[in-house]
């Protein structure tokens, strides 16, 4: 790998970190906001652990503030999942060092 890919997956490694973090406070303030009754229903909407008919019911009851949240979750999610790939592209190349 060039040194100029390892410069950038070290940039990515630091601006993923401060999205994460980014993200999580925000998480935090919604949660706040919503309340732990609510965000225990959207958990389980996002988790898909409601029936179908269930999904369609609480879909029609989703404000502003939930959708957000669901949106931060799934941002979150794949904030997670790209600084993960990107803490395994470091390890392999560490391993062949």
């Amino acid at each position: 790998m060039r040194p100029d890919d390892v410069e950038f997956m070290g940039d990515m490694v630091v601006q993923l970190d401060a999205t994460i973090q980014k993200l999580v406070e925000e998480e935090l303030v919604l949660i706040d906001k919503l309340g732990d009754v609510r965000v225990e229903e959207l958990k389980e909407y996002w988790d898909l652990t409601l029936a179908p008919d269930e999904e369609m019911e609480f879909k029609r009851t989703m404000d502003y503030w939930d959708k957000i949240l669901i949106r931060t979750w799934a941002h979150l999610k794949r904030a997670h999942n790209s600084r993960a790939e990107v803490g395994k592209t470091f390890m392999k190349l560490n391993s062949k060092l």
